[in-house]
């Protein structure tokens, strides 16, 4: 084995000259190669070397069909206070079991691929290696980030595993990115959101869930609610739906259709829009219902904001003339909260990109099978729609 190999070799597993390979171990059986390391110098930052602790071993890279490992007795110094210290390394994080080349590796795995049981199998290595990577990634991603000030944000509530276990996600509306997740969605624990900084909030995007109302009052006063158009939208979807249910049973025609009448009516299929318009000229109440969440589009093409609230008015009172219970539910819901519903006409805003990363989170949540617990939800929930820098912070 020549100097110059050694060198090469150093280099590639990202080792310094304070470092070097004095032996290679192959095991064929286990499939493992062990690279065996001694520091050179006989200080660390002027402070000398007393001793060496244990010898320990960090999972690197694979060599094609090989699990690599470097393995060391780390030296140990007596630092400016007196108390004895393990020297700093470059090449892995403090107190891993890893290297740094290791865990960019599979952070870029885990990025593109999303399934950690599937990573940890790709890279000969444990399920809680990988996490434990993921965790001290996001934990330096967030130490990172610049305190930037929050002005437009989103605020949802997520289901993270079964027995309706919810969390609630904070999402930076401008940056279109998860800032912190929060278990829970009671008031005391949405506050814990806001607690690290008083935020500068110009509009909150939410939907009508009180304890999220009454927390941005009381944080962010000067703040507007916004009950964006898409949960507005949502509410008179599901009466529509619950008008079929209950209409379904004396008219069969309904009992395929459910789809057909919660359609926009240029997405429907012609056969689709051909049994719509037998259900209009029959009189249905699911299509009236449907005509009432079509009516409440119109508002959101008004001009002048002064005329808002008198077309609201116009729509609610030809909504009620259908006398249909869901749907005079919905407008009592609207009633109560038509402050935040005309802030949405009048702002234009949409949670759409929130709903969009909830539906990535929900991909997230698919493949992981539901997670065992909160902090397992959040780690993943920052790793992949945090915005974050992940890579790890190297000691040079």
């Amino acid at each position: 084995m020549t100097m110059d190999f050694v060198d090469f070799l150093r280099e590639m597993l990202g080792i310094t000259g304070d470092f070097a390979i004095i032996e290679i171990n192959k095991d064929e059986t286990k499939k493992e190669i062990r690279i065996h390391l001694r520091y050179l110098k006989k200080d660390f930052k002027g402070q000398k070397i007393y001793d060496h602790a244990p010898e320990r071993e960090w999972q690197h890279l694979n060599w094609f069909d090989y699990r690599c490992y470097l393995v060391c007795s780390l030296p140990r110094y007596i630092s400016a206070d007196g108390k004895p210290k393990i020297i700093d390394i470059n090449f892995a994080p403090k107190s891993k079991g890893y290297t740094f080349l290791f865990a960019e590796k599979v952070i870029e795995a885990l990025q593109k691929i999303q399934v950690q049981a599937t990573v940890a199998e790709l890279f000969s290595t444990t399920a809680y290696i990988v996490r434990s990577i993921m965790e001290s990634a996001v934990e330096n991603g967030l130490l990172q980030r610049k305190n930037t000030t929050l002005a437009n944000i989103s605020l949802d509530e997520k289901s993270y595993a079964k027995g309706h276990q919810y969390a609630t996600i904070l999402i930076n509306s401008d940056e279109n990115c998860v800032i912190e997740l929060v278990e829970g969605r009671k008031e005391e624990d949405v506050k814990k959101l806001f607690q690290k900084s008083e935020p500068s909030l110009n509009r909150v995007n939410m939907d009508m869930w009180k304890p999220y109302m009454n927390v941005v009052k009381e944080v962010a006063p000067q703040a507007m609610i916004v009950h964006d158009k898409f949960h507005l939208f949502k509410k008179l979807s599901d009466a529509i739906n619950q008008v079929r249910k209950k209409e379904v049973a004396e008219n069969h025609q309904l009992k395929t259709h459910k789809y057909t009448v919660l359609k926009n009516a240029e997405n429907r299929t012609e056969k689709q829009q051909q049994a719509f318009e037998t259900m209009m000229n029959d009189n249905l109440k699911t299509a009236q219902a449907w005509l009432v969440r079509e009516n409440f589009k119109t508002l959101f093409h008004i001009e002048n904001n002064n005329e808002i609230e008198e077309y609201y008015n116009l729509w609610k009172n030809n909504s009620l003339a259908y006398e249909i219970k869901p749907i005079n539910s919905v407008v009592a819901t609207f009633d109560r909260h038509l402050k935040g519903i005309i802030n949405a006409i009048i702002t234009r805003t949409s949670s759409a990109k929130h709903e969009n990363m909830n539906g990535k989170i929900q991909a997230v949540l698919a493949k992981a099978r539901g997670f065992l617990n909160f902090e397992r939800f959040r780690i993943n929930a920052l790793f992949y729609f945090g915005n974050l820098k992940l890579m790890p912070l190297k000691i040079y």
